[in-house]
């Protein structure tokens, strides 16, 4: 089974403990996760990449990172940690 959390576990590694029960509990977390990776894996994609449109992507890619990190830094304040 693929770790879908791998990159937020690196990305907010003092909130492991939060991120795992989030994953375990709310589906439309880790939706929001599988869509970080697919962000961070695009953008490195693109910024490697020599095609016209590369530099518009990137800037595309950087700006969906950080609102999907939004996200998930709101939804690890949410969680008790109890």
């Amino acid at each position: 089974m693929i770790d879908k959390a791998s990159y937020i576990r690196t990305r907010f590694p003092d909130q492991k403990h939060r991120i795992d029960l989030l994953m375990a509990q709310d589906p439309e977390f880790t939706t929001i996760c599988e869509d970080l990776a697919d962000c961070v894996n695009a953008l490195q994609y693109w910024t490697k990449s020599k095609e016209p449109e590369a530099e518009t992507r990137v800037g595309e890619y950087r700006i969906l990172i950080k609102e999907l990190e939004k996200e998930i830094i709101q939804a690890l304040d949410a969680v008790n940690p109890s």
